[in-house]
């Protein structure tokens, strides 16, 4: 009797263990984020305060945050010379941490997500970017 206890015991730790395993995966990508955005405007900040605003126009700058915790953005670059970037991501809280696909840091976001999930906005000490998504 008290072997199988012992291995009940064994089983309902490694059940707890995986279970805890899953749950931190969980928190690496948030529905609400998957999709292609827009970028809409770009406003640097100096000293937290506005400090200019740049638009862009629809496609011209625009990142997607893929299921896989993978994203890909398409740079406002001129036409004869596309550019774009992609790595990985994971949500931690409110932050979204970027990173290339070569492993090396890209950029970590501040988000908020509004209007019912139509809208985005990255925010850093540098700048806040606002974004719309695509349908």
């Amino acid at each position: 009797m008290k072997s199988r206890n012992y291995w009940l015991l064994i089983a309902l730790a490694v059940l707890c263990l995986v279970k805890l395993g899953a749950a931190g995966d969980s928190s690496k990508v948030l529905p609400g984020l998957i999709g292609t955005w827009d970028y809409t405007s770009m406003t640097a900040l100096k000293n937290g305060k506005p400090f200019g605003t740049v638009h862009f126009q629809p496609g011209q700058w625009t990142v997607t945050f893929n299921q896989d915790a993978t994203w890909a953005m398409k740079l406002p670059s001129p036409p004869a010379k596309p550019g774009s970037l992609n790595g990985s991501y994971a949500v931690n809280g409110r932050d979204v941490d970027m990173k290339l696909a070569n492993g090396s840091p890209y950029q970590t976001f501040r988000f908020a997500i509004q209007q019912d999930g139509k809208i985005l906005t990255l925010t850093t000490k540098e700048s806040t970017i606002s974004a719309s998504r695509e349908q």
